[in-house]
């Protein structure tokens, strides 16, 4: 077991390969904005997501996807010399396709990180083929002839980045030349335009050949949580006397200084100080700037707590979990609810699979964040996590954390997991993509809870003011589905 359940080693890393300069903006849905990468924002609206069999005679929404017509309309470009788009009139691997693409530069281009380059796949009619809310899925096969490792990825927008009715992306590299599928599964956010296309982030850099086929966007009928209108399976409630300990029958303490495998600066300890009820129904998880030296021997500058259910309460696969929450902010702060696999003492870190409810980082105030953490096939101490990064893995709530309480939840099953911000879905990963892109996928069982604030040594703490509390309301566990 990787010490201490030490979590989310990549909190901050976002990695766009080979595609063109981008900045950061925002897109309001409802009262949430999903932060993402595009130059030009567009209106997105709040979104009902439905799922069904697509319409037959427009199932398909790629105009050829195979190279099977002798003009089927792909282009590239590239910042590093020209890229070469040529059909390969016969290919043969795990597909029905005869044909494919080759896309290809022999030029070396400039140093790393300052180039782009991509190809664009025609859609048809995509201004009608994407309506807000619906599920579809991507997907293509694609091989490196030259076995380079390099990195080729798939999205939709068109030659600017822009006019994306989704935020979804998925990326494969492969040092070896056989043909692999890469594929994700997507909310549409808005309808697409008339240049929306199915976008391939080529190596910004060096020398590339790849074989293309099999691109496809379909409508998808992707599992999704069911709903139910019970009453919550089970409550863990903060009742009692202010200043005093969360019940020991739910919660136990996770102690000591030793970095917690992000090179966090805190001590975590069982003092009421830094955990105790409010006397309101709320437990207060609170950091402190105090020199301590732990019973690890290990002294540190900081305190706070780090609680678990773990052996006690557990969130049931199939389950939808949520609190509200005051997350405190400022530099350093890092506050988090989440979740981890009850095996995770057999089976390790990430094997056992992570889900961040909630992360906040204090240095930027409005955001809030989720993730999931699971490990690579056939690595099981190989963290290949979605992060912050991901479509809806960060959400501009549009005041501070510290604002207001608010409703932060997932849920989780054998088929999909969901994030919830307010009741309203953020990130939604599909098992069969983290599976297809050689993940494992151990979110068909068991979770135990944790509640946290950490002080991170990725922004300098010392010009925020201590102490730093996150405030947690009563916990609901619905069986079956969302109740909403």
């Amino acid at each position: 077991m990787r010490a201490h359940l030490a979590r989310r080693g990549t909190r901050r890393t976002v990695t766009i390969v080979a595609l063109a300069a981008v900045t950061l903006s925002v897109a309001a849905v409802g009262a949430i904005a999903t932060v993402h990468p595009k130059p030009k924002p567009y209106n997105a609206r709040a979104i009902t997501v439905t799922s069904g069999a697509p319409d037959a005679a427009s199932a398909e929404g790629v105009a050829d996807g195979t190279g099977s017509t002798t003009a089927p309309g792909w282009t590239a470009a590239s910042s590093a010399g020209p890229v070469t788009v040529r059909r390969v009139p016969r290919v043969s691997g795990p597909f029905t396709a005869k044909t494919a693409m080759e896309l290809s530069r022999t030029a070396v281009g400039p140093g790393s990180g300052s180039g782009w380059a991509f190809a664009l796949v025609p859609m048809r009619d995509p201004q009608k083929f994407f309506t807000a809310g619906k599920v579809y899925r991507m997907e293509a096969w694609v091989r490196d002839t030259r076995a380079s490792s390099a990195s080729i990825g798939m999205l939709l927008a068109n030659g600017n980045y822009g006019h994306r009715p989704a935020d979804a992306a998925v990326y494969g590299k492969y040092n070896d030349a056989g043909w692999h599928l890469i594929t994700r599964t997507f909310v549409a956010s808005a309808a697409g335009w008339s240049d929306t296309a199915v976008y391939l982030g080529l190596p910004a850099t060096g020398a590339f050949t790849f074989e293309v086929t099999g691109v496809s966007v379909k409508e998808y009928a992707a599992a999704l949580p069911a709903k139910t209108d019970t009453l919550p399976e089970k409550v863990v409630s903060f009742t009692g006397k202010a200043g005093t300990a969360p019940s020991a029958s739910q919660w136990n303490y996770e102690t000591g200084g030793n970095g917690w495998g992000n090179d966090e600066l805190q001590t975590y300890t069982t003092s009421t100080d830094n955990a105790s009820l409010t006397g309101t129904g709320k437990l207060a998880v609170t950091a402190r700037r105090q020199t301590v030296r732990g019973a690890d021997g290990i002294t540190r500058d900081y305190t706070s707590a780090r609680l678990t259910t773990e052996g006690k309460v557990v969130v049931e696969a199939g389950s939808y979990v949520e609190a509200e929450i005051t997350a405190p902010v400022g530099a350093g702060v890092w506050p988090a609810f989440w979740t981890v696999g009850v095996n995770t003492r057999t089976q390790g870190w990430p094997a056992a699979g992570e889900l961040d409810i909630l992360e906040g980082w204090g240095a930027t105030p409005t955001l809030a964040h989720s993730a999931m953490h699971m490990a690579k096939a056939g690595a099981p101490k190989t963290d290949l996590p979605y992060g912050w990064g991901e479509a809806g893995g960060t959400t501009d709530i549009r005041e501070s954390l510290d604002a207001r309480p608010h409703r932060y939840g997932v849920y989780f099953d054998r088929n999909v997991v969901r994030f919830y911000i307010d009741r309203k879905p953020t990130m939604t990963v599909w098992a069969a993509d983290a599976i297809s892109s050689g993940r494992t996928w151990p979110f068909g069982s068991d979770q135990f809870l944790v509640l946290n604030v950490a002080v991170s040594n990725g922004t300098n703490p010392v010009t925020a003011p201590f102490p730093k509390t996150m405030t947690v309301g009563e916990i609901t566990i619905h069986e079956g589905g969302t109740p909403f």
